[in-house]
C-alpha cells in the first residue's frame, strides 16, 4: 500500500495564516464578499490545522518528561489534536474540492446562514465542553476517586480547549456577520422588485 502525504494540507497551513483577510477592501460588492468568505473560511481552518499541530506535538513531548495530572492533561491534548485535525481536513477538503459554484444573491445567502447556523451549533458546543472539563476537574476533588490526577488533567484539558475553540468560533462568527454586513446593501438593492 502506498502511503500519501498530504502537501496541500501542509502547504496551506504555512501559506494561510499571513495572507490578509480585506474586510476593508472594495472593488464590486459580489465577488468581495466571496472573497472575504472564502479567506474568513480558510484562517478558521489554519488556525484550527495549527492548533492541532501543536497539541499533538506538545503533548508527545509532555508525555515523555511529565507525570500525574500534566501528563493526562497532554494526553487528553493528544486526543483532541488528532479530533480537531481531522476535522480541519475534512473542512479543507470540503471546501477545496467540493466545486463550490457561485449561485446567485439568495444562494449565497444561504450559505451565510448555513455558516452562521454552523458556528452558533460550535459556540454552544463549545461552552458544553467547557462544563464538562469543569465537571471532570470537580470530579478529582471527590473522596477516594479512582486516579484523581486522570481526572483533574482530563479536565484542565477539556477546559482549556473548548475555552480556546469558543473563542476562535465566536471570532470567525464575528467576522461573517462583518462580511455579510458590508455585503447587505448590495443584497437588499437585488432583491427589491
Amino acid at each position: 500500500m502506498k502511503v500519501r502525504i498530504p502537501f496541500h494540507h501542509i502547504r496551506f497551513l504555512f501559506s494561510e495564516l499571513q495572507k490578509p483577510l480585506g474586510l476593508n477592501e472594495e472593488h464590486d460588492e459580489l465577488i468581495d464578499f466571496d472573497v472575504r468568505f472564502k479567506r474568513i473560511l480558510h484562517k478558521h481552518i489554519a488556525i484550527l490545522g495549527w492548533w492541532s499541530v501543536l497539541n499533538i506535538l506538545g503533548g508527545i513531548l509532555a508525555l515523555l518528561f511529565f507525570s500525574g495530572a500534566l501528563y493526562y492533561f497532554w494526553m487528553m491534548g493528544i486526543v483532541w489534536g488528532i479530533i480537531n485535525l481531522a476535522v480541519a481536513i475534512a473542512v479543507f477538503d470540503h471546501i477545496f474540492f467540493s466545486r463550490f459554484r457561485h449561485g446567485d444573491v439568495l444562494e449565497r445567502m444561504e450559505a451565510q446562514w448555513h455558516v452562521e447556523k454552523l458556528m452558533f451549533l460550535n459556540i454552544g458546543i463549545d461552552s458544553a465542553y467547557i462544563f464538562v472539563g469543569l465537571f471532570l476537574r470537580e470530579h478529582s476533588f471527590v473522596p477516594d476517586v479512582f486516579r484523581p490526577e486522570m481526572w483533574l488533567g482530563f479536565g484542565w484539558s477539556v477546559i482549556v480547549q473548548g475555552v480556546f475553540l469558543l473563542a476562535q468560533d465566536i471570532a470567525v462568527y464575528r467576522l461573517h456577520q462583518k462580511n455579510y454586513q458590508k455585503a447587505d446593501p448590495f443584497f437588499d438593492s437585488l432583491m427589491e422588485p
